[in-house]
């Protein structure tokens, strides 16, 4: 019986290893993996693989190639006693080391759990806030395949 997880849960627990190699980059950020019930605080990454489809480029013979969207979603509270004045300014330093961290391809590439990455870029970056928290939603593209069976 093969141990493949789903596309989606690869794509999540790599993108997650890669967060957790780079923490230093993100000092008391909670990273949250895909829809989960666990309770969480602010400042928050969540990493979700929301969509994965067949690679339209290989047409009919994708043989386990996904393009999968990733969305990274920040949020930081406006109301955070260790940033006070500043906390705008310290969200969108979380963005951009989010950025930084899934910007280096080649070490997310290295962090893939099963099968392998080919490549991936950052599709958008939207602002918004809501009640007293700030949150950013970055969305990826990733070329990625199953392991060979």
């Amino acid at each position: 019986m093969s141990t493949t997880e789903g596309i989606r849960t690869i794509t999540e627990k790599s993108i997650g290893a890669w967060f957790n190699t780079n923490s230093a980059m993100l000092p008391g950020v909670q990273i949250a993996l895909g829809q989960t019930s666990t309770s969480r605080g602010l400042p928050l990454v969540i990493i979700h693989a929301e969509t994965a489809s067949a690679a339209t480029d290989l047409g009919a013979f994708w043989q386990g190639n996904f393009e999968v969207t990733v969305k990274v979603y920040v949020y930081s509270s406006a109301d955070d006693d260790d940033t006070k004045l500043d906390a705008l300014e310290a969200h969108r330093e979380r963005v951009l080391a989010v950025y930084s961290i899934m910007g280096d391809v080649e070490g997310l590439k290295s962090s893939w759990t099963q099968g392998q990455m080919y490549s991936g870029w950052m599709v958008s970056d939207d602002e918004g806030v809501e009640g007293r928290r700030y949150g950013n939603l970055i969305t990826y593209t990733i070329f990625a395949v199953y392991p060979p069976a």
